[in-house]
């Protein structure tokens, strides 16, 4: 399509099969440390509910419907967290696609486009 060398497209497809497979290995290692991470906060919590337990011999039990309410909870919390950051990405990308439309109307009109005003939108979306 770009009209360039055959040797081209082959060097292009051999470091884009090197990239996905670093990608595929890179997730790999993710879920891996992903796991250990909650085990080692559920181990964590664990712990702490013995220290602060009354009794001595305290067990957590995740067969306990409150336990096992709490794992499910906490399963949920880094996707809700997820989701609200991709709902304000996607309403700072609309506020910015509706400025540009604005300014590319103004400069059709002779203005000088308001570059910082698009900074501003995406400052404000960030903090």
């Amino acid at each position: 399509m770009s009209y360039l060398n055959s040797s081209v497209r082959e060097n292009t497809d051999k470091l884009d099969a090197a990239g996905n497979t670093t990608a595929a290995i890179g997730k790999g290692f993710a879920i891996g440390s992903a796991c250990l991470v909650s085990l080692a906060l559920f181990g964590a919590y664990i712990v702490r509910v013995e220290e602060n337990s009354k009794t001595e011999d305290y067990t957590v039990n995740v067969l306990d419907p409150k336990t096992f309410a709490g794992l499910i909870v906490g399963a949920m919390i880094p996707y809700a967290f997820s989701a609200l950051t991709m709902s304000a990405v996607g309403e700072a990308a609309n506020e910015m696609i509706k400025e540009i439309k604005t300014q590319f109307q103004e400069i059709r009109k002779g203005k000088e486009p308001n570059s910082s005003r698009c900074v501003d939108i995406s400052t404000e979306a960030s903090l």
